[in-house]
């Protein structure tokens, strides 16, 4: 099915489709004590009868998520290419944790230690490339955030991204960090990385595999039946 914006969920439900009762046309969920209408076998039209059949009354379905296109923006520097994200037509992601906004480029070296060869040697580089499963394609337009912050990298069109961090920047002298990657929130589980500074050969060449959700790339909620037009005024 190839849903419109004329069909929103909100606010998607984060209840298990897999742990609700199979019925006639979804599912039981027990938590809303309510039917989820099963939609993604249905056409655009289908779905707009079936809740023009309902009067008004509240439905909750399961839909295929939208996937917004990630437009390429040519950017200056090494990293030539970055897949700027979209929000998903204003509908929140299904985890809190899941970032909204793309990462910012970490802190550069200060100029002084710049001009020093040996302390621009000492400059720590975490590169790598963020996949769909254990063989699958690269994810574009993956985010990359250190630690908790709002820095890291936007992976490009094939997955890889490249981290040039300052040696006296914080996260760098505690030794350890944690990357925080995430994807498609309807398509990928977020997956924390940890990375020891201090000991890992340099470059630090990393491989993330992310895991994909339950009833990948479908969204779950209330739905919202798109508004009428009217008739326009005659005088």
């Amino acid at each position: 099915m190839t849903t419109s914006p004329a069909l929103r969920i909100p606010q998607p439900c984060p209840e298990s489709w897999a742990a609700m009762t199979p019925t006639a046309q979804g599912r039981h969920c027990a938590v809303c004590a309510t039917e989820v209408v099963d939609f993604t076998r249905m056409s655009e039209a289908e779905v707009l009868a079936f809740l023009a059949a309902r009067g008004g009354q509240r439905v909750c379905g399961l839909l295929a998520a939208p996937l917004t296109p990630r437009p390429v923006v040519r950017l200056q520097g090494p990293r030539r290419w970055l897949w700027a994200a979209l929000a998903l037509l204003g509908w929140q992601p299904l985890a809190s944790s899941c970032a909204s906004k793309p990462p910012q480029a970490p802190p550069p070296t200060p100029t002084a230690a710049v001009a020093d060869p040996a302390a621009s040697q000492k400059q720590i580089v975490i590169r790598g490339q963020v996949l769909d499963g254990e063989k699958g394609p690269g994810v574009a337009g993956a985010f990359v955030f250190i630690n908790k912050t709002q820095y890291g990298a936007t992976a490009d069109e094939n997955g890889r991204f490249e981290l040039v961090l300052a040696p006296n920047w914080e996260p760098v002298q505690a030794g350890a960090l944690t990357l925080h990657v995430t994807g498609n929130p309807f398509e990928l589980k977020p997956q924390d990385v940890p990375v020891n500074v201090r000991t890992a050969a340099q470059p630090i060449e990393l491989n993330i595999k992310m895991e994909s959700t339950e009833g990948r790339g479908h969204i779950m909620g209330r739905m919202v039946p798109p508004t009428p037009p009217v008739a326009p005024p005659r005088g």
